[in-house]
């Protein structure tokens, strides 16, 4: 699907301007902390990603992907639930490099890990519709415009959640400079969202704390 050049360059600087207002680095994956682990990964500094890429069912490929060219080629098998708009953070993340707190911006200072309001995505989408040929724009972000429009909230599929005996304070571990991957899995490489780790497994969360030395006192999760 073609897209027009005047509309991606409008997006991008709505994109720079709320990243610059957000706090957060385009350059960073999800900010200074997942520059440094990616720097240190030996990933390619361009993308500052802490994972070495992934393939097979799930997983795009984003070798020779670039800001404002063509979307990453889906895999033959879209793993995930079917969402109400087909939101691809393979493009968003991944492509475009957008930084998971740019979205996701109650991870560093709550409990939870938000889900973006619709006012959120209509700061670029007010302008970027990744129209084709014929000028119509493309049907998902057609969806989201709608639900803003209507005044409603997209009806999301949740994907993970903590088992009420459990706590995980995202602001901890965000702060502590744990990347979004190390628990949710390659999430710049995903189309379409998927469980790529059991996050109420306990041993893998305590053999976590083990290998960095920290607390393993029951209290710390169980209160």
């Amino acid at each position: 699907m073609k897209r027009s050049t005047i509309v991606i360059a409008g997006g991008a600087c709505l994109l720079v301007l709320g990243a610059a207002f957000a706090g957060v680095s385009l350059a960073g994956g999800q900010g200074t902390a997942g520059a440094r682990s990616g720097a240190a990964a030996g990933t390619d500094s361009t993308w500052s990603f802490p994972l070495p890429a992934l393939r097979g069912g799930g997983y795009s490929s984003l070798t020779g992907v670039r800001p404002g060219g063509a979307w990453p080629t889906l895999p033959r098998r879209v793993l995930g639930p079917v969402q109400p708009i087909f939101y691809r953070h393979d493009i968003h993340a991944g492509q475009y490099r957008m930084p998971c707190l740019y979205c996701h911006n109650n991870a560093g200072n709550s409990w939870t890990a938000n889900i973006p309001t619709e006012s959120t995505c209509m700061g670029c989408h007010l302008v970027t519709s990744a129209p084709d040929t014929a000028g119509n724009p493309n049907p998902e972000i057609q969806k989201l415009r709608d639900f803003y429009s209507k005044g409603e909230n997209i009806p999301w599929v949740r994907i993970n959640k903590i088992a009420e005996h459990a706590h995980f304070p995202h602001m901890r571990h965000v702060n502590a400079g744990l990347t979004c991957q190390s628990c949710h899995g390659n999430i710049q490489q995903m189309p379409r969202v998927f469980p790529a780790n059991d996050v109420n497994r306990m041993g893998w969360c305590t053999d976590c704390h083990m290998r960095r030395g920290i607390t393993r006192d029951c209290t710390a999760c169980h209160f």
